[in-house]
């Protein structure tokens, strides 16, 4: 296939290639739409991408929040069976505790 060159004079005496200025126009017309395309494409992947995150984000945290509760129910059971089996030995501990709470507090003020 074989180009037509159309060439025009300028008032100051240069020669422009037509042809290779609209050419050149064209081109930049389809790379101009090529890249929006590409950014929508992009944008479109990462949003995609931020959901499938979000997701797996929040189903972990429902995950670990499960566990937690199921370990603190756990530990609560374990300290009521220790207190039952052992009440003189809870209120001891409790007594020292509210002591110590009581002493530094105190001392604060």
């Amino acid at each position: 296939m074989t180009d037509t060159l159309t060439t025009t004079q300028n008032n100051d005496g240069t020669s422009t290639n037509t042809h290779h200025v609209e050419e050149l126009r064209r081109k930049y017309t389809i790379a101009k739409s090529a890249v929006a395309d590409l950014a929508g494409e992009v944008s479109k992947t990462a949003k995609d991408q931020v959901g499938d995150l979000k997701s797996h984000a929040s189903d972990w945290v429902h995950d670990k929040a499960d566990l937690l509760r199921e370990q603190a129910a756990d530990s609560q059971a374990a300290m009521i069976t220790m207190v039952r089996r052992n009440p003189v030995k809870a209120v001891a501990i409790a007594a020292g505790v509210g002591l110590v709470l009581g002493l530094l507090i105190r001392r604060r003020d």
